[in-house]
């Protein structure tokens, strides 16, 4: 499995989810690298981190997109999951805000990097996120569940065709359900209350209704 995240802010709750997942023998994990090995790639050209990135990828079935709080916005972990998709990976999301960096502190609720990718599944455009699943780690036990989730992941893919895996495209700018719920004050530590919003709206709508 290969695991996506943004080095710089999430390296720390990053290798919390990793440690729960390669203690078995059969399971493997990419992506990573120590403190002294990121520091060497940061200094390596573009081309040179891609094609680490690309050799990384190698010999995986699933990508892992751990999501905190600026994920979305990283070049690099848009250059995965559209490297991932091209190689036909499933794609599993993981929400890591919950997790405590090694100051102690938990991270914010980010977007999710998933939301913005739109594919052609050949019945219809839709959204990374509406085919692949995002989990939150702690709140959905992913210490227990991972191995269900990256299966999970593995039969999603075939939803796309590898005949449309070309027709990704970065809609960044887009507004997905996710930015409204979060526009509209849904988003409160980290758990989306939908039944208060819900209930304005159908007020809202039977005010009109009777006016």
């Amino acid at each position: 499995m290969f695991f996506s995240y943004h080095f710089q802010r999430d390296a720390w709750r990053a290798n919390q989810v990793r440690h729960s997942w390669i203690p078995h023998p059969d399971r493997e994990a990419a992506g990573f690298f120590d403190a002294a090995d990121q520091e060497e790639v940061k200094r390596q050209s573009e081309k040179a981190i891609k094609r680490w990135i690309d050799r990384q990828l190698q010999n995986t079935t699933v990508t892992a997109v751990l999501i905190g709080e600026e994920t979305a916005e990283r070049p690099y972990v848009q250059y995965e999951i559209e490297k991932s998709i091209e190689r036909e990976n499933g794609i599993l999301g993981i929400r890591i805000d919950s997790l405590k960096n090694r100051h102690g502190k938990r991270g914010s609720w980010g977007e999710n990097p998933l939301d913005h990718y739109y594919v052609d599944t050949g019945s219809g455009e839709a959204t990374l996120s509406s085919i692949f699943p995002t989990y939150q780690w702690k709140e959905n036990n992913g210490k227990e569940n991972m191995s269900e989730w990256v299966e999970e992941a593995v039969g999603s893919a075939s939803v796309i065709p590898a005949s449309k895996r070309d027709t990704l495209e970065h809609k960044p700018d887009k507004e997905t359900l996710g930015d409204l719920i979060v526009k509209g004050g849904m988003a409160a530590g980290g758990i989306m209350i939908l039944a208060e919003v819900a209930k304005e709206i159908g007020d809202a709508l039977r005010r009109n209704q009777f006016r």
